[in-house]
């Protein structure tokens, strides 16, 4: 399964000087379309005043060569909004509503067509994994999971009759959303929702600061808690395109969202995003991943605390503030983590070992230190 990194190099090559191929490289990657149905969409199937892509018919093999025959699951498909904005920059490229997507012209495209193209981004980005059509679309299913698409609507849209077919391949990343019962107030006689403009509205608005490698990484936590009605990122290079603004919008935002969190790998920056954080007003919640397994006798989580998956914090542990624990490291009994330090994946901290404030700890190592720190 691709990384959500790799996703990210291979977008920014598709998006970078588009031509019909990436186009329908693209649509895999963020709408989940199978080679067959990419293949067989024209420019006409695509309603950038609706938003809707149309998938009517697909290409088959024929002796022949390429044919077209009717889709077996017909659909129109809302397109996201990144999608929508993208397309509209690219309908220079297509003279008429009769050119196929992926040729830019009315002649069909071969299959092999794709492969080239994600041949290509593989050996210009390094993406050190093996890429189809079909890689691009389960990336995709994944982020629906991820995002917390319900099964049924996952189903529909990139076309699949039988959900077991997705529970067998993705069933890992569906997690349990305990939080979602909150809805149900909706149904009571006792209803305490708020009215629009109350400012408590966005009081489950999440804006990440860093849009980084850990950026993403803390974003898929948030996903997968279910409690974020929004969730957006600053960051303030330019190219990136997962950031609304830079660092410095966080101001302008407060009314906005009410919970923030700062996501470096530089603890100093992590730190000085943390207390500017704090001064503005903005709630700093501790992420914790479903997977991860925290004993309940005398943890101690600090604020801003992020918990990747599969961590393991055995009893009498303490974390202190703006820590990050990378996915699958321990923590043995008696652990002290002190502030704005960083665990790295797999690592394992003995018992009794304590951590000084801004350590990072390197992936795959055992710390053993039981010496005392200044805190």
């Amino acid at each position: 399964m691709l990384t959500e990194r790799q996703c990210q190099l291979i977008e920014k090559e598709l998006t970078e000087q588009p031509e019909p191929r990436k186009l329908g490289a693209y649509l895999c990657l963020n709408m989940g379309l199978m080679l067959s149905e990419v293949c067989a969409l024209r420019l006409r199937d695509v309603d950038l005043a609706s938003g809707k892509v149309n998938i009517s018919s697909i290409a088959v093999k024929s002796r022949e060569g390429l044919s077209l025959r009717a889709a077996d699951m017909p659909r129109s498909l809302p397109m996201p909004p990144h999608v929508r904005r993208f397309l509209s920059r690219c309908m220079g490229l297509y003279p008429g509503g009769d050119c196929f997507i992926m040729t830019g012209t009315g002649e069909a495209p071969a299959f092999y067509m794709m492969q080239n193209v994600l041949s290509a981004v593989n050996k210009r980005r390094s993406i050190g994994a093996t890429l189809s059509a079909m890689e691009l679309r389960n990336a995709f299913i994944r982020r629906c999971i991820q995002s917390g698409m319900d099964l049924y609507t996952l189903c529909f849209y990139v076309g699949i009759r039988q959900p077991n077919v997705i529970l067998k391949r993705f069933g890992e990343y569906f997690v349990p959303r305990p939080e979602s019962v909150a809805a149900l107030e909706k149904f009571s006689l006792d209803c305490r929702g708020t009215q629009s403009g109350d400012a408590r509205g966005a009081g489950m608005n999440l804006l990440i600061l860093g849009a980084g490698s850990q950026g993403p990484v803390v974003k898929e936590i948030a996903e997968a808690l279910g409690i974020f009605s929004r969730i957006a990122f600053l960051d303030d290079d330019p190219d990136n395109k997962l950031a609304i603004g830079p660092l410095s919008a966080y101001r302008e935002l407060r009314e906005e969202f009410t919970a923030a969190i700062p996501s470096f790998g530089d603890s100093e920056l992590r730190r000085e995003y943390f207390d500017k954080l704090s001064q503005a007003g903005y709630a700093i919640p501790r992420l914790i991943h479903p997977s991860a397994t925290i004993s309940k006798s005398n943890v101690r989580l600090g604020v801003g605390v992020v918990v990747e998956a599969k961590v393991i914090i055995a009893n009498d542990v303490s974390v202190g503030d703006n820590v990050i624990l990378s996915a699958g490291c321990v923590l043995d009994r008696e652990c002290v983590i002190e502030k704005d330090s960083h665990v790295g994946c797999a690592c394992t901290v003995t018992r009794g070992s304590r951590v000084p404030a801004k350590l990072r700890i390197p992936a795959g190592s055992v710390y053993d230190k039981k010496e005392r720190y200044e805190r």
